[in-house]
């Protein structure tokens, strides 16, 4: 589990890991990037009266760092990437485990069921669950067991990631994307299925939104550097949207000022829609939709973009563990 920051669910987190039911015996590694509130203390307090609870401490912060240190020191079979900011129940790994053994898969992972308590949350979490917000990123909606590009919090066989050389250290973004494939690249599939059931906490406010989502966009075209066309179309919507309304304002002072409506026009439109069309799972927190989501598309496109033009040449590509 890569955490910082995290006194707020951290301790909830811990609780559902160290209460599965599972047939296996397993070892909880906290890697805590110097947090600066009370999370290391949260984890020594367990680690206090359950010896399977281990605190490392990260002091390169970044998560792609203590993934490798976690890979270093995990003694099991299986390797599980936790998040400090989701809730696992409590047949997670012997679900995960189940659905590993009988698909024959590289790695597994459940469906991203996003939760919120704030209206703006609420909102935040309707979108990261539709494809008006995710486009066919099918590991965070579908509803059935399905082979996947991607899968959130993945689980794995420990051998399986050391074999394919761990998490790339040159990605401090967007490292689990590229994992991703370089498992599938190595022959493996991936599989998501919803009866392995996760809860992720979002972002809290559209600031934070932002700067989740522009790291996303940014580091995303830096693994399309490095592993080509890997990176799926979805990726570059956002980026596509950025450069339309960048157009558009650039005709708005020529004779082409209608036109360059257009892009405007129906992206607003479409903002519309999905807030309407949010109403019947968000309730009154739907009106808060369009925000969400402009701020979702737009980090990710002005991410992807400034990306774009300023890692002109390939990642290098870092050592592992």
């Amino acid at each position: 589990m890569a955490v910082y920051n995290e006194e707020a669910h951290i301790g909830r987190c811990l609780e559902g890991l160290l209460m599965q039911r599972c047939s296996e015996p397993i070892e909880v590694l906290v890697i805590d990037g110097m947090s600066t509130d009370r999370t290391a203390e949260i984890v020594q307090s367990f680690a206090r009266i359950d010896p399977r609870v281990k605190l490392l401490h990260n002091r390169r912060r970044l998560q792609v760092y203590a993934w490798n240190m976690a890979l270093r020191e995990a003694r099991g079979e299986y390797f599980a990437m936790i998040l400090g900011h989701a809730d696992y129940e409590p047949d997670y790994f012997a679900s995960c485990m189940e659905t590993l053994n009988r698909t024959r898969a590289a790695a597994v992972g459940g469906v991203q069921r996003p939760y919120g308590t704030s209206a703006l949350e609420r909102a935040i979490a309707w979108c990261m669950s539709s494809p008006l917000g995710m486009g066919n990123a099918r590991f965070r909606y579908t509803t059935e067991e399905e082979e996947s590009d991607s899968v959130f919090s993945i689980f794995t066989r420990t051998e399986s990631l050391r074999a394919v050389g761990g998490y790339d250290e040159s990605l401090p973004f967007d490292e689990d994307s590229d994992l991703n494939y370089r498992l599938r690249r190595s022959g493996g599939k991936l599989i998501v299925s919803p009866s392995i059931r996760v809860r992720y906490h979002v972002r809290r406010c559209l600031r934070s939104l932002w700067k989740q989502m522009f790291c996303y966009g940014y580091w995303r075209r830096c693994s399309q550097l490095k592993n080509g066309g890997a990176v799926p179309p979805r990726v570059f919507a956002p980026a596509a949207l950025v450069a339309g309304l960048a157009l558009s304002a650039a005709l708005a002072c020529t004779p082409y000022r209608t036109a360059a409506a257009l892009i405007p026009a129906a992206y607003a439109a479409f903002l519309a829609a999905s807030g309407a069309f949010a109403v019947r799972r968000a309730g009154f927190a739907a009106a808060l939709v369009p925000a969400a989501l402009a701020t979702m598309h737009f980090a990710y496109g002005v991410g992807w973009w400034k990306a774009f033009f300023t890692r002109r040449h390939r990642v290098r590509v870092a050592a592992a563990a």
